[in-house]
């Protein structure tokens, strides 16, 4: 049974003379054994309470202890035979009987058809007659001995006396059983500290931590539930990362923002708080229908506040400054604990993204190509550069036949590991219609049905397919949503390939025009994505497709691959020092010498 840290530390009573006592002794109420043992303060109620009632023959005995320091007062009914688990009764410090016994220092007497004391109220009704005697130490009174409805008439002088003089006897045992219990509490919690200390001293994982912290607790502080909440780096939100007796479909109630609640009240405040009714308190949010007092702690590292300890009670009342001491004493050991898994478990964390991502990236850098082919009459470059770890653009020089080369371009939406998954899927569809040897408008629509059908409704591609007929000198392409490659010819104009149809993935059943266009010597083409057309400078300005255009027209007559170069050194340059916030993506095709 765990005992409130708070009672008052009891002294020895006077010593009681032994002819004084005919019917009940303190060495009877101590047992052969002193006051050992784990349930002894129990055994001893359990023994004074029936003797009492034989003493003057009466219905019911409580024997009333003063317990949170004195505000509550608690008793028990045990069962008149065997050993049934007692009821526990609670009164506030001067309600009931005992409680005006206590606060007057004086007996309580009260015959059938006698009026009640003034300022004792509302409990005529519950008895028939009663005699309550206080129980004192030190010259305070500490309990009480209540007994009502005596069997055969009201209670009579001789109740009284032998009352009285047991009363002694009760109080000096009691005094003893107190003492003993507080000095075993004490005991026990710096022997659970110490052993909480040197456990949490063990590379445990977060929730091996959190889990012994919950055992070791329950072993001074009783709790019908208990929760440990961290605050979420950089965004404020309380995360509830483990919890004890909270029944299923409560998660809601553990959705807190800092300020929020009880708990979030502690996680802003950095400030402990004792409930003793929290039906009673505006700020609790119900998570446990049969709670009705809550207690928390905030943890606490170099002054930061960055989780929450939580325990709560289906009793009134039922923590005080005793249980505060004692929970601030175990939130200072597992600040420590919870912050150095966490720290470990957010390590082995971002070592393990970091192992998936180094594959992704080893994957998504195979779908690429290694070098631009090399064909008649034509020069060839393309590049990839990804702004996060993994990047959601791809490009593609696909064989379609001896003279025919597919050129590919295309943007998912979203960026990371999901995009480039998408981004893998509809290269494999993609060169799958391919082989089938479908016109390019076929390709399209069904790369865009298999898309539909395999992502969700928000993601979706946008992309620029062509087939370079190199022996001919004919290129032609369909535009699903994206941003249109630029031709600019010889004498200065330009064209921008816009025929096609939407993204793919949005519909389930567009269609997709395609179209041919000539080329001629001295023509550069441009493909890219919309990390270079929408690559901003620190004012917020786009790099744009004129300015593109620009680069492009006056690098024109260099190599491919040195156009790559100068545009993204030109997009580089231009986003300054926090650099491009999207993948740039780029082929360029220059039509260098005459058909053959």
């Amino acid at each position: 049974m765990t005992q409130d840290p708070d009672s008052p530390l009891p002294r020895p009573a006077r010593p009681v003379p032994e002819n004084a006592l005919p019917r009940i002794s303190a060495l009877s109420l101590l047992g052969p054994e002193g006051v050992s043992g784990p349930n002894h303060l129990l055994d001893l109620l359990r023994s004074a309470t029936r003797q009492c009632r034989k003493l003057v023959d009466c219905e019911r005995v409580r024997l009333w202890v003063a317990r949170r320091g004195g505000r509550r007062l608690v008793a028990r009914d045990f069962p008149e035979e065997g050993t049934g688990q007692p009821h526990e009764h609670r009164l506030s410090r001067g309600e009931g009987l005992a409680g005006w016994a206590m606060d007057h220092q004086a007996t309580l007497r009260l015959a059938a058809g006698d009026a009640p004391p003034q300022g004792l109220h509302g409990h005529r009704g519950e008895f028939r007659n009663a005699l309550v005697i206080p129980l004192l130490r030190r010259g305070e009174p500490f309990g009480a001995i209540e007994c009502v409805d005596k069997r055969g008439g009201d209670f009579t002088d001789a109740d009284f006396d032998r009352l009285e003089v047991a009363a002694d006897s009760v109080a000096f045992a009691l005094d003893y059983a107190l003492l003993y219990q507080e000095i075993e509490r004490r005991a026990l919690e710096k022997e659970v500290l110490l052993d909480i200390t040197r456990a949490l001293a063990s590379p445990f994982d977060l929730e091996e931590v959190i889990d012994a912290i919950f055992k070791s607790l329950r072993q001074v502080v009783d709790y019908d539930a208990a929760a440990i909440y961290l605050v979420q780096r950089g965004s404020g939100v309380l995360e509830m990362v483990s919890e004890v007796g909270y029944p299923t479909g409560s998660e809601h109630a553990f959705e807190l923002q800092l300020g929020q609640g009880i708990v979030g009240w502690v996680g802003k405040t950095g400030q402990s708080v004792i409930v003793p009714d929290v039906g009673a308190d505006k700020r609790y949010v119900a998570a446990r229908a049969e709670t009705r007092s809550e207690i928390a702690t905030p943890l606490m590292l170099e002054g930061r506040v960055f989780g929450v300890f939580n325990l709560e009670s289906d009793l009134i009342d039922a923590y005080h400054e005793g249980h505060l001491e004692l929970l601030s004493a175990f939130a200072a050991q597992a600040a420590v604990a919870v912050e150095r898994a966490r720290t470990a478990r957010d390590l082995v964390e971002r070592r393990r993204l970091e192992k998936e991502l180094a594959i992704a990236r080893e994957i998504q850098r195979s779908f690429l190509p290694a070098g631009a082919p090399v064909i008649p009459g034509f020069d060839l470059a393309g590049t990839s550069i990804t702004h996060d770890e993994v990047g959601g653009d791809y490009f593609d020089f696909i064989p379609v036949s001896p003279t025919r080369l597919g050129l590919a371009v295309a943007d998912v939406s979203g960026k990371g590991i999901p995009a480039a998954l998408l981004m893998a899927g509809f290269r494999m569809s993609l060169l799958a219609e391919i082989r089938n040897e479908f016109a390019i408008r076929a390709v399209m629509r069904k790369a865009n049905g298999l898309l539909h059908e395999s992502t969700e409704r928000d993601k979706f591609v946008t992309a620029f397919y062509g087939v370079l007929d190199w022996r001919n000198s004919i290129l032609i392409f369909s535009n699903a949503g994206h941003n249109p490659p630029l031709v600019m010819h010889r004498d200065g104009t330009t064209e921008h390939l816009l025929d096609g149809g939407v993204a793919l993935g949005v519909l389930p059943d567009s269609s997709y025009e395609e179209r041919p266009i000539a080329l001629r010597e001295g023509d550069l083409l441009v493909f890219y994505t919309d990390g270079v057309s929408e690559a901003e400078n620190e004012m917020g300005e786009q790099f744009g497709e004129e300015r593109l255009e620009q680069v492009a027209r006056a690098n024109a007559d260099l190599p491919a691959e040195e156009i790559l170069r100068v545009i993204v050194a030109s997009v580089v340059s231009w986003t300054g020092e926090k650099g491009p916030s999207d993948d740039l993506t780029l082929i360029i095709v220059r039509k260098t010498g005459p058909t053959p």
